[in-house]
């Protein structure tokens, strides 16, 4: 690989913002629901998906249902994202609770959370 490609590819990869916001994980077969937010959704799935794989998840409840009905069994969604605004000072961890809290209180009428 030459250095001009590398170096073009390394910023661009410092440039990257990770994407936020909430993470749903549906269970469709008992309509239960997990919400959990994050500034780096694609992480948090992954680490997730791996600790329920590995019967390590700290929600029993979840994982008890996971060991039972199989990963196919289940349904991630990066149900909302919150988008990066440049050039302002923004507490996007609050900005992404919020996010979730009103997404669990309009869930809570419609499905059973875990």
């Amino acid at each position: 690989m030459d250095k001009k490609y590398r170096k073009k590819l390394n910023a661009e990869f410092l440039e990257m913002k990770p994407l936020m916001g909430v993470l749903t994980i549906l269970n469709n077969a008992e309509n239960k629901i997990f919400i959990k937010e994050s500034i780096n959704l694609r992480s948090l799935s992954n680490r997730i998906r791996f600790e329920l794989n590995n019967g390590q998840f700290d929600n029993r409840n979840l994982q008890s249902d996971w060991i039972r009905l199989g990963e196919e069994g289940f349904v991630f969604e990066n149900a909302i994202i919150v988008p990066w605004e440049e050039n302002k000072i923004i507490d996007y961890k609050k900005k992404v609770q919020k996010v979730k809290n009103d997404l669990q209180e309009e869930q809570s009428n419609l499905k059973n959370i875990y």
